[in-house]
Parts: structure tokens; C-alpha cells; sequence
């Protein structure tokens, strides 16, 4: 008779020796390169990659500087993405400033009387 089996009798569980089994655990794999950082700059032009709205609201005072600016939005949510856009929309109406989309995730704001040149 097993210390847990005691344990039942005392709790008025009465019957066959217990066993308890354990379970294989099943894990999770997963492929994080950590080797990849991502860049801070891209052709001298700073990259922010924002996870929350509040990440990114003050970078309205670079469009102001005459500074251009990335937003990479692969960090948040879709959420997140529709509230930074919306209110981005609006500052670029305002500053006279444009918005290129260069690739799904990946947006350029550009101050007033600044064109992106593209290679062909």
C-alpha cells in the first residue's frame, strides 16, 4: 500500500492501489532567427517599428523637421496598424507631407516638397 493510498483511506476512498501516470508532454517547436536584425536605417533614412499607437505619435515632429521616416508594421497588431494609419493620414493632410507604401508592411512618410526617386 502506496503513501497515497493512505491518504484515500483517511478520505474515506476505499479500493485498488492508485497510479498516478504522467503524460508525455507534447512541445512546441518554433524558428526564431535571432541573427536577424532588423535595421535601423535604410539608405540613411530612420526605420521605427512601432507595436503600440504610443510608439509612434511623436514622430509627427519629424515630418516638422523636414526629417523622413519609415514605419515598419510587421511589430503590432492590425488593430494597432488601422489606428497609426488613420492618425498618420490625418498629419500628412495637415503638414502637406505624403505617405509611399513600399512594401505591405512597410510604409515611408516624406515631408513637404519631398519625392521618393525609385530605380527601375
Amino acid at each position: 500500500m502506496g503513501f497515497m493510498n493512505y491518504i484515500y483511506k483517511i478520505f474515506g476512498f476505499e479500493g485498488d492501489d492508485v497510479k498516478v501516470a504522467k503524460k508525455d508532454s507534447t512541445k512546441a517547436t518554433y524558428n526564431l532567427k535571432l541573427s536577424q536584425k532588423l535595421p535601423d536605417e535604410i539608405d540613411g533614412v530612420s526605420v521605427f517599428y512601432p507595436e503600440t499607437f504610443e510608439d509612434v505619435k511623436d514622430k509627427i515632429e519629424l515630418l516638422k523637421k523636414n526629417t523622413p521616416f519609415f514605419i515598419d508594421f510587421r511589430g503590432c497588431s492590425s488593430t494597432e496598424k488601422n489606428k497609426i494609419l488613420d492618425y498618420f493620414h490625418g498629419v500628412i493632410d495637415v503638414l502637406g507631407a505624403t505617405e509611399e507604401i513600399v512594401d505591405k508592411n512597410l510604409h515611408i512618410y516624406l515631408p513637404k516638397n519631398m519625392e521618393l526617386e525609385r530605380e527601375n
